[in-house]
């Protein structure tokens, strides 16, 4: 993929086009990392060796908005460690050097999350706007984001407000939103003839989501790979991310649908173990080919250094259970604000929702709301060690609770 973004890029700086190959019109990933990265380039240059420099702001700018977050729900304290925490966690560092959409769509998601919030404790239209700018800037990043944009619909109809501001809301959230978006849909449209709201990748997803053998769980080894595009009838490809053009595509989506169709509840299966793997991972750094974790480990130190062999497994095996399990406990010591709440709930829950049925890649598709379970967590362990400090047996409290 760095390849990919790199090339998009460099040809709007050359060309003044979204294409690959300099002539074609292009819609493999959505529009805007590519088109930041131009800015970039235009900037200092075709220098791609420079581009974790651009991600180490981005980290910066999501560390401050989910310090925003923690601020907002619980109180500084609470703000402080998790962005603490967000800044240190080595999984974020690891993406910063590779040309990918992550640290932009951490950052993006992290203002939309702030921005929810603040909607959800004081509503206004011009929030509101603001909530449907960092919506559809989310969705041109990556589009898997739309299904988390119709789900945070639903947190307008929760509110106090009455009936005809709630619509009033939800038409300039959609609205801003649409304002963004549609446009490159027009544009798709135009000239590529097919109806892509965003970018192509659905049919690729179905393909690879209803394959029984893969998945559709990365990593996984590059003959694995092979033999699901073969097994489609696309192969050979004529070049590395051909399954994305938007004829390619649409074969795949029709080939997808009929695949599942055949097997609806084995399609229904391999979309739920997807969910462990969004977020837990699957055995491909875990075991070898017989199943033998201690070998696995041993051939994964081999290929990538015993640190990141090591923090992998320790990741896969401590770190996010423990974020998951500390954080769905504190849900339940918080139940009682439990709709300020809604956001840190919501976007983990539509961020899954969005990709489980494709394809999903361990550690790498959940960093955009890992810091939801991190805010969870922290506001937990603060409160924990409240309540022994003062012997107080009620959950902390929020800024406008003490206020």
């Amino acid at each position: 993929m760095d390849e990919l973004f790199d090339t998009l890029a460099w040809n709007l700086v050359t060309v003044h086009q979204f294409t690959l190959d300099g002539v074609n019109p292009a819609a493999h990933v959505g529009p805007l990392y590519p088109t930041v990265l131009a800015v970039f380039y235009s900037i200092v240059g075709h220098r791609p060796e420079w581009v974790p420099m651009l991600h180490v702001l981005f980290d910066l700018g999501s560390v401050w908005c989910i310090y925003r977050v923690g601020t907002t729900l619980w109180g500084s304290r609470v703000g402080a460690w998790t962005a603490a925490l967000v800044f240190l966690y080595p999984t974020y560092w690891t993406f910063d050097p590779r040309i990918r959409s992550e640290a932009l769509l951490t950052l993006l998601v992290s203002l939309w999350l702030w921005a929810t919030v603040l909607c959800g404790r004081s509503p206004s239209r011009h929030r509101y706007a603001f909530l449907g700018i960092a919506a559809g800037l989310s969705i041109l990043c990556k589009p898997v984001v739309l299904v988390l944009a119709l789900f945070l619909v639903g947190l307008i109809w929760i509110g106090t407000d009455h009936l005809l501001q709630k619509m009033a809301y939800a038409v300039v959230y959609g609205a801003t939103c649409a304002v963004l978006v549609l446009p490159w849909s027009v544009r798709n449209y135009i000239m590529l003839h097919q109806f892509i709201p965003v970018s192509s990748g659905m049919g690729v997803g179905l393909w690879m989501g209803s394959d029984p053998v893969s998945r559709g769980s990365w990593p996984m080894a590059p003959e694995r790979e092979l033999a699901i595009w073969e097994s489609a009838g696309i192969t050979p490809l004529p070049y590395a991310y051909a399954m994305y053009d938007a004829q390619i595509d649409q074969l795949l989506r029709e080939k997808g649908l009929n695949r599942i169709s055949a097997d609806p509840v084995g399609y229904v299966g391999l979309t739920l173990t997807r969910v462990w793997d969004f977020w837990i991972g699957n055995s491909f750094y875990l075991v070898n080919d017989e199943g033998e974790l201690v070998q696995g480990f041993r051939t994964d130190t081999a290929a990538r250094g015993w640190v990141v062999a090591s923090y992998s497994l320790l990741k896969r095996l401590l770190f996010m259970p423990g974020f998951i399990v500390i954080a769905i406990y504190s849900v339940w010591v918080h139940r009682e604000r439990w709709r300020d709440l809604l956001p840190l709930y919501m976007f983990p829950i539509g961020l899954t929702a969005g990709y489980v049925p494709f394809t999903v890649e361990a550690g790498r598709y959940a960093l955009p709301v890992l810091p939801c379970l991190m805010v969870l967590a922290v506001a937990l362990i603060v409160h924990r060690w409240d309540t022994r400090s003062v012997g107080s047996t009620s959950p902390i409290s929020s800024p406008a609770m003490s206020a």
